[in-house]
């Protein structure tokens, strides 16, 4: 019978490390990544760990905690590139103010649209666009991780995270258009 020894995860480890056992990059493949996370799971999950003592079921169920977040920071790329940052201490915060005028203005100006938007295929088209621009912004992320420029990747980051609010503003949009209450 194989000897299981669950140990703590190392405190210079990454995501990276453990998931997909890379230096941190940007373009992952994320079905890789779905795999080693299942692997990772099934052999920290309590059934796997129920005979071990109890200081190496509190560790695995540590584990299986980190490896949750990991899995979750690694699979999204708004996470993945304000980690990515984090690690080459570029942070961008989440309320870090947006000072590039030319988004200032795209932000102004898609908040409009979606306001003004009065059918559910102006929602759609505002929603088609919104994907574009986020498909082209992750590609621009792998260019500016791969290349190390990380100014460009701190920008992008916030253009990505103001482009994932315009998405969750128009899903709220679709679940019914705020009520306008008369009296």
């Amino acid at each position: 019978m194989l000897e299981v020894a669950i140990q703590a995860v190392s405190s210079t480890a990454t995501y990276f490390d453990i998931l997909l056992g890379v230096p941190p990059t940007f373009t992952i493949d994320t079905a890789q990544l779905r795999r080693n996370f299942l692997r990772l799971q099934q052999a920290v999950h309590p059934d796997s760990v129920s005979q071990l003592s109890a200081v190496e079921r509190q560790l695995a169920e540590s584990q299986s905690s980190w490896i949750n977040h990991a899995y979750s920071t690694l699979k999204d790329p708004l996470q993945r590139a304000h980690y990515m940052l984090e690690l080459r201490n570029a942070a961008v915060r989440e309320d870090d103010n947006v000072v590039d005028p030319e988004l200032l203005s795209e932000i102004m100006e898609t908040r409009e649209a979606i306001e003004a938007a009065g059918s559910e295929a102006e929602i759609a088209a505002l929603r088609e666009i919104n994907d574009e621009e986020i498909k082209e912004t992750v590609r621009m992320l792998e260019q500016a991780f791969g290349a190390e420029e990380m100014e460009e990747a701190q920008h992008l980051t916030r253009r990505l995270q103001y482009l994932k609010r315009v998405d969750q503003t128009i899903q709220e949009w679709e679940l019914g258009p705020p009520i306008e209450e008369y009296h």
